[in-house]
């Protein structure tokens, strides 16, 4: 794979919105094909990989082994369905652990 700095992942076509701005995109079908192509990129070096809130929150373990390292930094967003809420948790859980309160 060539190198990639950052990536989307989706389970939807809408995915496919990101090559508007020049980010590569992959449709997969469930959380253990994200989660090869989680792996891919991060072997190519990719810094930023967009996650699916669907796929994300089916993902607990591929996102644990990647959670103290550097990169790549793995951010969920919503789908057309709407958020989930998971990427504002992740935010409050950071600003916490950072500052030690939460303060949103």
């Amino acid at each position: 794979m060539e190198k990639v700095e950052v990536a989307a992942i989706g389970s939807t076509d809408e995915i496919y919105l990101f090559n508007a701005v020049g980010i590569m995109t992959v449709l997969v079908q469930d959380p253990q094909e994200a989660d090869k192509k989680v792996f891919e990129f991060s072997q190519a070096g990719c810094k930023i990989i967009y996650l699916f809130e669907e796929l994300y929150t089916m993902m607990g373990e591929t996102l644990e082994k990647y959670k103290d390292k550097t990169f790549p930094i793995i951010i969920p967003i919503p789908s057309q369905k709407g958020s989930k809420g998971v990427g504002m948790k992740k935010i409050r859980d950071n600003v916490e652990k950072a500052i030690g309160m939460d303060i949103l």
